[in-house]
């Protein structure tokens, strides 16, 4: 492959064997190396190839944004791939550097916005959100400036929204952090306990509840089975008792009703999250 441009010393722009241009991630692959320099493809490599759209439009915003922004956007990107094995679609390229050109020119004139969603984005999108961490501390230690945990949860969303794997759109997005965010609240105050955000049980709770919501807004949600939800709420009393009022809560605010299978899934996921809580 073929050095098109150097954008930092782990991620290059290049032309590939067919002469496609394509984004490469790898440890040192940029380093003193300059346009037009050959190198190898290999299994340690990570590559993206930009779409047409993509590539015009990434290409016209990298003639006019700060370079630092495209370092910054793919060494995020980078981390996200290798650290947290999220799977991408290609507009992220595009939308991160958008983002992070708007961020470096809004710090030098000290503007930044609030994020209503923050609490509820850290809760439900948690690899989603550390990699917004792992953003801001990078871009303190460029820039100098200290950012505050919206803007962590601002740069969440564009990894949210564009998962090729499970992507949730911006419309429902909202609806799932408010889903999650209520039926934990309801859980911690029945059992009167504060859940270890950190903790496995949790995230594998969160989880189950993302994709519930989802089956929520699609419609698609498990069959009924009284047998199996009696003999799990028998098993299991106060944390059915918990998933009774969790399903009150999903029918009169947000005017679904899920089936007694959900529930007795519901129940099992609870009962293993409070009593290894406890």
């Amino acid at each position: 492959m073929k050095i098109q441009k150097i954008l930092n010393n782990n991620v290059v722009i290049a032309r590939d064997e067919n002469d496609k241009e394509v984004i490469v991630m790898s440890l040192g692959l940029g380093f003193r190396k300059k346009q037009g320099d050959l190198f190898p493809r290999d299994d340690s490599q990570k590559i993206f190839v930009l779409s047409d759209e993509v590539k015009g439009r990434y290409d016209q915003l990298l003639s006019n944004a700060d370079p630092l922004a495209a370092e910054l956007a793919e060494d995020i990107i980078s981390f996200a791939c290798k650290e947290k094995d999220l799977s991408l679609n290609d507009i992220i390229h595009l939308t991160l550097t958008d983002h992070i050109d708007g961020l470096l020119d809004r710090l030098k004139s000290n503007v930044l916005f609030a994020n209503q969603l923050t609490m509820e984005i850290r809760r439900a999108y948690r690899t989603e959100f550390s990699v917004g961490l792992y953003a801001i501390d990078l871009i303190q230690k460029r820039t100098g400036y200290a950012l505050p945990h919206d803007e962590a949860a601002f740069i969440a969303l564009h990894f949210i929204d564009n998962r090729t794997d499970h992507a949730v759109s911006t419309a429902d997005l909202e609806t799932v952090v408010k889903f999650v965010n209520d039926i934990i609240r309801t859980v911690e105050a029945h059992f009167n306990i504060h859940l270890d955000e950190d903790s496995t049980p949790y995230y594998r709770f969160v989880t189950h509840l993302k994709y519930l919501t989802q089956r929520i807004i699609s419609g698609n949600l498990f069959r009924d089975d009284p047998t199996l939800y009696d003999s799990v709420a028998a098993a299991y009393p106060e944390s059915a008792k918990c998933v009774n009022k969790i399903s009150t809560i999903i029918t009169f605010k947000y005017h679904r009703s899920i089936s007694t299978e959900e529930r007795a899934y519901l129940i099992i996921y609870v009962e293993k999250l409070t009593r290894e809580s406890k």
